[in-house]
């Protein structure tokens, strides 16, 4: 007992200090009369006691206050985080939405300008990169099933994607205009000067060149090439590129021109695949149309 009295002594003390006060307190309220100089003694001497256990449980409750607002707090900034990634994810999704939109948009009205052609919508579902960047072949989500066949023009809102070079049942690959393999018979628009329009397989920037037969002391930085037609494997008018610079260089007969393509590859997510033409119940794909697709040149 003695032992728990000794470890318990200061506690002992401040309980004491604090009933006998509150017990007088009682008992004067109950019989009113003048105070004692005993009882105010008392009362002197344990106001220290008193003081130091109101600050003291003061403190504590300060500090539980404290602990239950910060606890409160940190709930309230979870719930703030949680809430700003919600609508950071639905504001993407919105500006996806919104990006997608514009693409269709600028689709259907492209095909609303080429009526004469009948066409096969299709999204692109992989892309073969080069090391720097560069998207050198794409892979579509349609195929034989859909009437596509090996050969046909592919095409974007702003302009000449590429042709179809492998075909499966839902999966087609596309051969892009820059691919050195390929090859397609254009016009500058407006000035009469026609040639091929050759890839160059550079990987680490989209590029073609053209190459004409006559030196053309009419063309521009900036004209417009288009194709021709002439070959019977794309349709005619449908923009290929821009003529980049007129540093032409001569091999031989022929004069070549460097061409920046007028489809940004990397950005594609929606295309066209031409099947055929409007009223004369031809498919757009010609024999040479499937040679070409296999590499070979172009008539």
């Amino acid at each position: 007992m003695r032992e728990y009295v000794n470890r318990h002594r200061p506690t002992i003390f401040s309980l004491v200090g604090l009933v006998i006060p509150l017990l007088l307190l009682y008992l004067h309220g109950r019989s009113p009369r003048q105070t004692t100089v005993f009882e105010a003694a008392l009362m002197n001497v344990t106001a220290p006691v008193q003081s130091a256990a109101s600050r003291m449980f003061g403190g504590v409750e300060g500090l539980w206050s404290g602990y239950i607002a910060l606890v409160d707090l940190r709930a309230e900034n979870q719930q703030l985080e949680e809430d700003a990634r919600v609508l950071t994810s639905q504001a993407l999704r919105a500006k996806e939405l919104g990006l997608e939109n514009v693409r269709l948009r600028a689709l259907l009205e492209f095909k609303r300008s080429r009526r004469d052609l009948r066409t096969v919508a299709a999204h692109v579902i992989a892309e073969d990169v080069s090391p720097f960047a560069r998207v050198l072949r794409i892979q579509l989500d349609v195929g034989t099933a859909d009437g596509i066949r090996e050969g046909m023009p592919v095409l974007a809102a702003e302009g000449l994607v590429g042709r179809v070079r492998q075909v499966s049942g839902g999966v087609a690959q596309v051969m892009l205009t820059v691919d050195a393999r390929s090859s397609v018979n254009v016009q500058v628009a407006g000035k009469g000067v026609t040639g091929n329009l050759q890839g160059t397989g550079d990987e680490e920037a989209y590029a073609a060149q053209l190459t004409y037969l006559h030196k053309a002391e009419e063309l521009a930085e900036g004209d417009t090439i288009v194709t021709s037609g002439h070959d019977r494997v794309f349709p005619p008018g449908i923009e290929v590129g821009y003529i980049r610079s007129l540093e032409e260089r001569q091999r031989g007969l022929y004069y070549e021109l460097q061409v920046v393509p007028a489809v940004n590859f990397s950005d594609l997510e929606e295309v066209l695949v031409v099947v055929g033409v409007v009223g004369d119940g031809t498919e757009a794909v010609k024999d040479g149309g499937r040679e070409a697709a296999e590499g070979g040149a172009t008539p």
